[in-house]
């Protein structure tokens, strides 16, 4: 199955006191990549519609962290899709430096919408974003 990956360079903000990559910027990073990937494909990643906003909050993530990451180095975040629901999209990262895998994990979506300033509510993935995810990773992953 195809992936998409996305470089980021670790910047001195991103590190600790001991000069290390705080935990916390692999999310962003993989929150970086899944964006530039709906970029790439001209999905909308949030929509904006009068007083609706839609897209896709974060409902549950997880990391393994495997080797720690330093200010300059080059990191690589590869998403791929491990399922392509009808309400949510889960998607599998490695994190590396070079050959180094650096972190490994999932981060779940769920599409959903709100009116104004009411309460997020979950709907449907839109067909057509669902069709072009399943397209350019090769089949459904969850079928």
């Amino acid at each position: 199955m195809a992936s998409f990956q996305a470089e980021h360079r670790a910047q001195f903000s991103d590190t600790d006191a001991a000069g290390i990559v705080h935990f916390s910027t692999i999310f962003f990073w993989v929150e970086a990549t899944e964006e530039a990937l709906f970029r790439s494909l001209k999905l909308p990643f949030l929509k904006s519609d009068g007083n609706k906003l839609s897209g896709f909050p974060r409902v549950r993530v997880e990391c393994d962290y495997l080797s720690p990451v330093y200010r300059e180095e080059l990191v690589v975040i590869e998403l791929t899709p491990d399922e392509i629901g009808d309400k949510k999209i889960v998607w599998g990262f490695k994190a590396r430096v070079a050959d180094r895998p650096v972190a490994q994990g999932k981060l779940t979506t769920v599409y959903a919408w709100r009116d104004g300033q009411s309460p997020m509510m979950a709907a449907l993935v839109p067909l057509e974003v669902k069709q072009v995810l399943e397209t350019f990773f090769g089949k459904n992953p969850s079928a």
